[in-house]
């Protein structure tokens, strides 16, 4: 995910896998992700999922939290909705909805007052001690708790003993190595945008990156990520978790439909929609219904990433040697984002919000870029990129659907292809370690 003014990256560093995935826009919700717009000519049309025990609904409707006081309209973000079960029982459960769907970071995160009455088991460190989770993000602001586990349903899918993190109600014994001294905790709805998020991207668990574990203690990495911690007597110190409990992408726990997703939502007429129904179908190539197809691009990947060509430029440059910066592909990034090199005008600070980081063009502008896979592999998509504060201010500002909503990537940085890019366009994303359809690469690879 991945959030400008208000919302997220997923921290990329000492080997995590992560992803960068949105958040919200901006005047209304706060921040944004990533995406490209429309994507014509960029693969075949949504919908093929339709119903079956591996489909849940996707709902782009402005989150939970759009009608109630003190809460956001979260543009551009797809929800889903899971039961959560303690282990083994088919009668303590909760179902929690608006879950912000996130390609672009692993693991299920539900605040704590959501599952308070299951009284969930704990998952313990490699020291032996209470493990807890801390997620960082690019604009300062951070989730934190505990690492328990539950057994997560999904349609007719279910992941056994899958280690979740449990967003903390509190503000108090966050260790400043995860808060970076700071204050913005998301750790309620209203400033989340969601009551959770369900990381179904490219990895099997969070802190897993291209085939090996930086978390785990035989991985050797030190000093220690700053992602799981222990806090014996209430002082929190970076800790080594195994990878059988790490927070896990709890589709590759499935018995069955567990290799990857496919995103699967309408095109966009115009500018602006109230709201979008699609599907989340999980597995590729395992049921009759989430075959992939002949038509569709695979892009192999390179540390989660790939690259695109964009105004004649390949970002990144070095991708092969760089393991960062590269392009991506974020359900949970809430525009597209990419650096300017065509010199659109960029929005700022006026009297109608304050919409930095987005692009404002005086008129739809309509662009394309070249995505490349490691394999070889490449196609054109096209994007329109309309302007934000007119999206945002205008007669469409309580719309949740935005196709043309753009951003600024830092020079020399990829694209950040997120929920617009997803319009009428079928997006298969596997998970690195599991099986493919015949034919297919290795995973990890998205395709579209």
């Amino acid at each position: 995910m991945r959030r400008i003014s208000f919302f997220f990256c997923l921290l990329v560093s000492a080997g995590l896998a992560a992803g960068c995935g949105g958040s919200s826009g901006t005047g209304t919700t706060g921040g944004s992700g990533g995406s490209g717009s429309g994507g014509s000519g960029s693969g075949g049309s949504g919908g093929t999922g339709g119903s079956g025990t591996n489909v849940v609904a996707l709902t782009v409707n402005g989150g939970p939290t759009v009608n109630q006081t003190g809460g956001v309209n979260y543009e551009n973000a797809a929800f889903a909705s899971a039961t959560l079960c303690a282990p083994g029982s088919t009668s303590n459960c909760v179902t929690i909805g608006g879950l912000l769907v996130d390609t672009g970071s692993v693991g299920l995160r539900v605040f704590q007052s959501e599952v308070s009455s299951l009284n969930l088991p704990s998952v313990n460190a490699a020291n032996g001690s209470a493990a807890y989770n801390c997620v960082n993000f690019v604009d300062g602001s951070y989730l934190w708790g505990p690492v328990q586990q539950a057994d997560v349903s999904m349609g007719g899918e279910t992941a056994s003993k899958a280690s979740i993190q449990v967003i903390s109600d509190s503000n108090t014994g966050v260790p400043s190595s995860c808060s970076n001294g700071g204050s913005d905790n998301e750790n309620t709805a209203a400033k989340l945008g969601a009551n959770g998020i369900l990381g179904v991207g490219s990895e099997p668990t969070d802190c897993y990156y291209d085939g090996g574990s930086a978390c785990d203690p035989s991985s050797g990495v030190t000093p220690i990520p700053d992602v799981y911690y222990t806090c014996p007597g209430g002082s929190c110190a970076a800790s080594y978790v195994a990878v059988a409990n790490q927070v896990v992408n709890p589709v590759a726990l499935f018995p069955t439909d567990n290799n990857g997703v496919i995103v699967e939502l309408p095109a966009v007429s115009g500018t602006s929609e109230a709201s979008l129904t699609g599907s989340l179908v999980f597995g590729i190539g395992t049921e009759s219904n989430n075959a992939l197809p002949n038509t569709a691009t695979v892009f192999t990947l390179n540390c989660d990433e790939f690259t695109t060509v964009f105004d004649g430029t390949s970002l990144p440059s070095n991708l092969s040697q760089n393991c960062s910066g590269g392009s991506f592909i974020d359900s949970g990034s809430n525009g597209l984002y990419f650096p300017n090199e065509t010199n659109l005008p960029e929005c700022g600070n006026t009297a109608a919000g304050n919409f930095t980081g987005f692009y404002c063009p005086t008129n739809s502008d309509s662009l394309s870029a070249t995505n490349e896979g490691q394999n070889g592999s490449s196609k054109q998509t096209s994007f329109t990129v309309d302007n934000a504060e007119s999206l945002f201010s205008g007669s469409s500002a309580s719309d949740s659907v935005f196709p043309g909503l753009a951003g600024l990537q830092p020079t020399g940085y990829g694209f950040d292809w997120g929920l617009p890019f997803f319009y009428g366009v079928n997006v298969y994303s596997s998970i690195d370690g599991q099986s493919v359809p015949s034919g297919a690469p290795a995973a990890p690879w998205w395709a579209y």
